[in-house]
């Protein structure tokens, strides 16, 4: 499994992507709503569902606030059924920001929420991973995922089982505590060599906004991401509907 792969399936991310984006908003005011929509939209694969609120500051490039949330959004080839998002204090360059771009001045807090169902996750391993017919199962920080792999024409069955660590920094870690390969266990020497190979999975250093990464979990329906200290907030003033059945 690359690292590619596994970062893909944690982005539960999900809101990467923050520069190189299209300009076209220089006849805009940089503190406004409407500079903010097209930056978003582009950042999350243009979702059918996009809300941005934003309370302006008094001046060029800064926000009291900013609220974003979407539906169905596509980030690096997988399909993310509810983001959330929270800015405030946020201060950004308006040069770059009449290009499109996010750069950071200054910011005084931030959150993410994310959420991704189980099938969507599935899906998308199916479509580009080694894997086929992946089925993933777990609650909480652990995880278990089954499928088949193809060698000299035989599919044999696999099985991964391992846990995710969530260390109140911008990276997200994973840690491998079974596979077998048709029955058979691969050795430990070489899961060690894999997960150190894959960790971090999910590496935010670099964005413009390093979201620290407090909750990573399984549930019934899929996997959630956030910073809040507790997966089960609500996150209200995220600006979309509260997810209920968390």
């Amino acid at each position: 499994m690359s690292r590619r792969l596994l970062a893909a399936v944690l982005s539960a991310a999900l809101v990467c992507g923050w520069a190189g984006l299209s300009p076209g908003t220089a006849a805009l005011r940089v503190a406004s709503t409407g500079v903010l929509r097209p930056i978003f939209g582009r950042l999350l694969g243009n979702p059918p569902v996009l809300r941005v609120d934003a309370v302006p500051d008094l001046y060029d490039g800064g926000y009291a606030r900013i609220n974003v949330y979407a539906e169905n959004a596509s980030v690096d080839g997988i399909r993310i059924d509810q983001t959330w998002i929270r800015l405030t204090g946020a201060s950004f360059d308006p040069k770059a920001l009449r290009q499109g771009v996010l750069r950071v001045l200054g910011l005084r807090g931030r959150a993410v929420y994310t959420r991704v169902s189980r099938a969507n996750v599935e899906a998308y391993l199916d479509r580009v991973g080694p894997a086929k017919h992946i089925t993933l199962t777990g609650t909480g920080q652990s995880i278990t995922a089954q499928g088949t792999v193809s060698r000299q024409g035989v599919d044999l069955p696999v099985r991964l089982q391992g846990v995710f660590a969530a260390k109140d920094t911008p990276e997200l870690f994973f840690h491998i505590e079974r596979i077998t390969v048709n029955s058979m266990p691969v050795p430990t020497m070489q899961i060690a060599q894999l997960e150190r190979r894959i960790n971090p999975v999910l590496d935010l250093r670099k964005w413009p906004v390093q979201f620290p990464i407090r909750v990573f979990r399984a549930t019934a329906g899929g996997f959630v991401m956030s910073s809040l200290t507790d997966a089960t907030s609500l996150c209200d003033r995220c600006g979309g509907p509260a997810p209920r059945d968390l």
